[in-house]
């Protein structure tokens, strides 16, 4: 049984968007694992004030008015999950994935609890103190506290496997209370290593109950009509907004005025399915519209005169064309370095090395295929957003650099933008590895 408020209580809430599906993944993964399906979140977001009820005679109007003029100072909340958390709820406990709030989403909680609480009362003591709130998303709630702790203690480090499933204080049939590590190794099922994923709250939507009754976007600062029947329009005009105020989509030609040598990997053009997999800024299906951003960010950055070197996987899936067909429509002089997805005869060479100045790069897609003895700089793809922890944008440790799509903002980056970056670390021997190109 999944947990609903009364039609009287309300929460002000950031729903997931472009991580949602990988989210909801892994959380299908923790339940089938542990068997907690009565306990799961089926709406994964993080909670902004509540849950609430209004005060008497405080119409919804008010609250809709409250609000809005709480979130209208602000544009896309960025924030970051970065593993996982676990606290005790107001029904049990709780597990959750872990929220790195940003200075703007600490600020959207604080303003709507300055907005909303004169018009509630609170059933939430975070909603007092919103310095001290604890951002999270949860996965599970109402758990007996024991059957929590080991849950967690696996989710944190899975070679700590309990001996058994703690039987439930609730009705929990006596047959699921077996071995974890019987269960785990019959499934075959191993858990995710701990998300690290880059996230924007677009939306803030107020719950009533189990529904929701109105959703105010922060970037085209108006309530989405409730019930409309191009919701899904809405939510394509709402990206496109984004990408665009977020220079994720460039609007003109950033030209460098010499000749440059540019990296990027895993365009993935015409794979629709990569945008769930990599949390793409589109709606699901888009593929078209995400082929056109692709190759027009390419273009405004790389001159016909630009080197540029693809480090595999172009182009990915049943619909894809020929690479060829492509590069027709790119700007530059094209080498392609040989991706797992590619075909071996349109790709040019397994890898590719480069001298920039006093630094030695090898190119290739995939960097455990990097030569052993190499003490320069790997630049690769093949990882995207998927282990940001150890593939991250900039690894200073390991010398190595991510040009997934996604990590570069999907636009190709210059090798002398690579070079000023390892420079500042030489000057700066304390700089943490960078996850993202542009933090």
């Amino acid at each position: 049984m999944v947990e609903t408020f009364p039609e009287n209580m309300f929460l002000v809430e950031i729903r997931l968007g472009r991580t949602k599906w990988r989210i909801k993944k892994i959380i299908a993964e923790i339940v089938r694992m542990f068997r907690i399906e009565e306990f799961v979140e089926n709406h994964p977001h993080i909670t902004l004030f509540g849950p609430f009820s209004l005060k008497d005679k405080i119409p919804v109007q008010d609250l809709m008015k409250a609000v809005e003029a709480a979130a209208k100072p602000f544009g896309a909340i960025p924030f970051r999950i970065h593993g996982y958390d676990m606290n005790q709820g107001l029904n049990g406990a709780v597990i959750a994935y872990k929220v790195i709030p940003t200075r703007s989403l600490a600020d959207l909680t604080e303003s709507v609890a300055t907005s909303v609480g004169e018009l509630a009362e609170t059933f939430n003591m975070w909603d007092k103190d919103p310095h001290k709130k604890w951002f999270h998303i949860t996965i599970a709630n109402r758990l007996d506290r024991a059957r929590a702790i080991q849950i967690f203690a696996y989710l944190k480090d899975p070679s700590q496997i309990p001996a058994q499933i703690p039987e439930k204080k609730t009705e929990f049939p006596s047959h699921l209370n077996i071995p974890l590590r019987s269960l785990i190794n019959c499934s075959g099922e191993t858990m995710p290593r701990h998300p690290l994923y880059n996230e924007d709250g677009l939306r803030v939507t107020i719950v009533r109950g189990a529904t929701i009754i109105a959703e105010y976007d922060l970037i085209q600062h108006y309530w989405i009509p409730q019930g409309i029947t191009n919701a899904a329009l809405e939510w394509q005009k709402t990206l496109e907004k984004y990408r665009k105020k977020s220079a994720i989509e460039l609007t003109h030609p950033y030209y460098k005025d010499d000749p440059e040598i540019f990296v990027i990997s895993d365009l993935h053009l015409d794979h629709a399915n990569i945008i769930r997999y990599c949390s793409r800024p589109f709606p699901h299906d888009a593929v078209d519209e995400m082929n056109r951003m692709l190759i027009k960010n390419w273009n405004y950055t790389i001159k016909p005169e630009d080197r540029v070197f693809h480090i595999g996987d172009l182009c990915y899936g049943p619909n894809a064309k020929s690479p060829y067909e492509y590069i027709k429509r790119l700007n530059g002089k094209i080498s392609l370095i040989k991706g797992n997805h590619d075909e071996s005869a349109s790709a040019e060479t397994h890898s590719e090395t480069l001298v920039y100045k006093e630094n030695c790069f090898v190119l290739i897609h995939n960097p455990a295929d990097a030569p052993d003895n190499f003490s320069g700089w790997v630049i690769h793809g093949h990882h995207h957003n998927n282990d940001l922890a150890d593939y991250p944008f900039i690894n200073f440790e390991k010398r190595r650099i991510n040009v997934s799509a996604e990590v570069v903002r999907y636009q190709p980056v210059s090798l002398s933008e690579l070079y000023n970056i390892i420079k500042d670390r030489q000057l700066n021997p304390n700089q943490k590895n960078i996850l993202m190109r542009g933090e």
